[in-house]
């Protein structure tokens, strides 16, 4: 269970701001019905806004992005509702890609994160103890999500010697897209060749699968 947020502090956007980005990439992917089933309950901790930040930057985009979001202003570890990340995740996606391309673009975006995330100090000394058990560093990246994400739940089931499967549940985060993404990004940073399939219930319930 993840922890109440003491406080949520709502990232400034404009109505002028959500509609430009919105219509960036409305007619690409369903960013208007999944925003309109996201409860307000459902947050995200400002290290995963950031993280879209630093891609953005590192491809040089993220002048093109602060147009879109120009009063942005965040803590690492304060709580900010989650349909405002989705709209900063989808728009980044087609800054760095394409509109016509985002879920390819949020695939990037995300696993990239996971390269970001293992190439700072202490994720190159938790590569280092783990990278010879694959299946602790999905443990641990689970279990991070329960301190970041306040809604909905993911289980990690071992299929076999070289097979995991990450179940969703109440995920409202594009799970064939951004979160198959995060997987094939952690893979590669334990310098492993393998494949990853989804499979959805629904677009918010489903499975994501390792093998390598």
């Amino acid at each position: 269970m993840a922890p109440r947020p003491r406080a949520a502090w709502r990232i400034c956007m404009s109505p002028m701001q959500a509609t430009r980005a919105i219509a960036l990439v409305a007619p690409y992917c369903d960013i208007v019905e999944r925003l309109e089933v996201v409860p307000p309950s459902a947050q995200v901790r400002g290290v995963w806004l950031k993280a879209i930040e630093k891609q953005l930057a590192k491809r040089d985009r993220l002048e093109v992005y602060r147009g879109y979001f120009p009063d942005d202003r965040y803590s690492a570890l304060a709580f900010y509702p989650l349909a405002d990340f989705l709209v900063r995740l989808a728009c980044s996606g087609a800054i760095v890609v394409s509109p016509e391309r985002v879920h390819a673009g949020m695939s990037l975006i995300m696993s990239d994160n996971a390269e970001a995330f293992m190439d700072n100090m202490l994720g190159r000394v938790m590569l280092r103890v783990l990278s010879r058990d694959p299946v602790k560093i999905f443990e641990q990246g689970t279990a991070a999500r329960r301190q970041s994400f306040t809604y909905g739940r993911w289980e990690l089931r071992r299929l076999g010697e070289r097979e995991l499967e990450i179940s969703h549940h109440d995920e409202y985060v594009w799970i064939e897209s951004a979160l198959a993404g995060a997987a094939s990004g952690t893979l590669a940073v334990c310098n492993l060749k393998g494949e990853v399939e989804t499979k959805l219930i629904d677009r918010f319930n489903g499975s994501t699968f390792m093998r390598w």
